[in-house]
């Protein structure tokens, strides 16, 4: 509690008059001494030199202006820092993402509001496949995940929708079937397959399997991999066929070919998840920047209420 008496003796100091320090704090000159000598008393030290015409501080008194000033500089700061933390402006957010997520427009379009608001909030980012984002999400080391929706995401976490995405079959380029008019599940009983690793993205491993079981459809699996773009460098070399999950064009493979599959229609919603009940408000800020971006970048919102997209014959999403 020392620290209340420190503006008035700084003040004191400063003018050497309690007469005007009282007037520049705008109290009474008899509060004022109160406060001096309240301070003088817990210190067991003199401060000033009472004179006829102002007061003279003590060399205790010198010595303990340059710590004050230094102490107040640094509860100002302190302040200052800890009203920054409670506005979100200030502090550690932890970002993690599919590789696809990056080349969407909304994202990159986010982390650039979010700087410019926040400038001084420490970003963290990491890609990583969905279902790690969620363990990470769990222990609490990731604030937040941009991963491939899965049943029970809604149950478990928060979520906002920033994309939709579906699957395409990969082909060599002298598959035979890169010309038919109409590609279904049922022409690729004889195909080996390149599919997403079980060990890494079992829900995805299953939800895939499952859709082709409902078309009694049993994928002949030769190798499981951990991302497209070793799924991308298996079909070149003729090791089989896979399904792989679209994004927004871009850089189109030149080695390989993206075709629809008429049957096998699995949208992926791709969704920013966050832990509930978190009262961060580095969150809150970066849930918004993102929700802003959505809306400059022309993101649809909501895809529960819209019809499913055609997929794109394009980029693919980089990771399963």
């Amino acid at each position: 509690m020392i620290t209340k008496h420190f503006p008035f003796f700084l003040a004191a100091f400063e003018e050497q008059s309690f007469h005007k320090a009282a007037d520049r704090l705008h109290i009474a000159q008899s509060a004022l001494s109160r406060r001096i000598g309240d301070l003088e008393m817990e210190l067991g030290v003199s401060l000033f030199e009472r004179r006829a015409r102002g007061v003279h501080p003590t060399p205790a008194g010198r010595s303990l202006a340059q710590d004050v000033r230094r102490v107040l500089a640094d509860l100002d700061q302190i302040i200052r820092r800890t009203r920054r933390v409670a506005d979100g402006g200030l502090g550690l957010l932890r970002i993690s993402f599919t590789e696809g997520m990056v080349r969407r427009p909304v994202l990159p379009a986010a982390i650039r509001r979010f700087r410019t608001e926040w400038p001084d909030v420490d970003l963290r980012f990491a890609p990583m496949v969905s279902e790690q984002q969620r363990e990470k999400l769990r222990q609490g080391e990731l604030e937040v995940g941009f991963v491939f929706e899965e049943g029970g995401d809604r149950e478990e976490f928060e979520l906002r929708e920033v994309g939709m995405h579906n699957f395409v079959l990969v082909l060599p380029l002298d598959h035979p079937l890169i010309h038919a008019p109409v590609i279904r599940l049922s022409d690729l009983v004889k195909e080996k397959f390149i599919w997403p690793s079980r060990t890494i993205s079992p829900r995805l491993f299953n939800r895939m399997l499952a859709i082709c079981q409902q078309q009694s459809f049993t994928p002949d699996i030769v190798v499981e991999v951990s991302s497209v773009d070793v799924a991308y460098s298996l079909v070149a070399a003729g090791m089989g066929v896979a399904l792989v999950i679209t994004s927004h064009p871009g850089r189109d493979p030149t080695d390989v070919a993206l075709r629809r599959i008429e049957d096998y229609n699995v949208p992926m919603p791709l969704s920013m998840i966050w832990r509930r009940y978190n009262p961060s408000p580095l969150l809150a800020n970066f849930v918004r920047s993102v929700e802003e971006a959505q809306a400059e970048t022309g993101e649809p919102r909501d895809f529960e209420r819209r019809p499913a997209a055609p997929v794109p014959m394009a980029q693919s999403a980089g990771a399963y």
